[in-house]
């Protein structure tokens, strides 16, 4: 029991002395690296940018801050970020290929470059299409506008002359009637000195 106790405790020693060797130390600004990454891995976007530029900017000679520089230009074209910006992206992705001109990621940052500069046009476009739409209706409005009140108008108008042609009428009518009872008045009055002169 006590050789079985003594094989543990070495086994556990072992273990230690291994286990201590093994561990890997990392430098500040990897440290800073990881926290960076983590904060983008969980969501936190802007926190995360913050970081990434921090390493940029204070251990600018360091992996880290290759990786954080091109880091600053993927969260802006992360499709999770609601703070993205396309602008900002292609502005990090041009500064990485300034800087690493020779580094394995820099085609993947002239890809997303490609892609953004493609997107910005894309985006122009679909404005000026939207603008010419835009105009197109209200002008298109503006028209409608237009023919309604010239359609008020007629409308107007044509009541005017309807009323003008029904009271013409009526009038005409009215005359008519004076007419035919003057005209019998005038036939009594003939036929009564026709037989009154006999």
């Amino acid at each position: 029991m006590i050789r079985l106790i003594e094989i543990l405790l070495l086994l556990f020693a072992t273990t230690l002395f291994l286990g201590g060797c093994a561990a890997k130390r990392y430098s500040y600004d990897q440290q800073l690296f990881f926290e960076a990454d983590s904060l983008f891995k969980v969501g936190n976007y802007e926190y995360a940018k913050v970081k990434f530029a921090k390493i940029r900017d204070a251990h600018a000679e360091t992996d880290a801050a290759r990786l954080a520089q091109f880091y600053l230009g993927y969260i802006n074209v992360y499709y999770d970020n609601p703070f993205a910006s396309w602008e900002a992206a292609l502005r990090e992705f041009k500064n990485f290929v300034t800087l690493y001109p020779r580094d394995i990621k820099t085609h993947e940052a002239q890809s997303w470059i490609r892609i953004l500069v493609a997107m910005q046009s894309f985006e122009k476009e679909y404005q000026g299409s939207t603008y010419k739409l835009e105009q197109q209706k209200s002008r298109e409005s503006k028209e409608k506008d237009q023919q309604q009140v010239q359609r008020k108008l007629l409308i107007e108008s044509n009541s005017d002359q309807l009323k003008k042609c029904t009271d013409d009428r009526d009038s005409l009518s009215r005359k008519t009637k004076e007419l035919e009872n003057f005209i019998l008045d005038l036939e009594k009055k003939c036929q009564a000195a026709a037989t009154g002169g006999r």
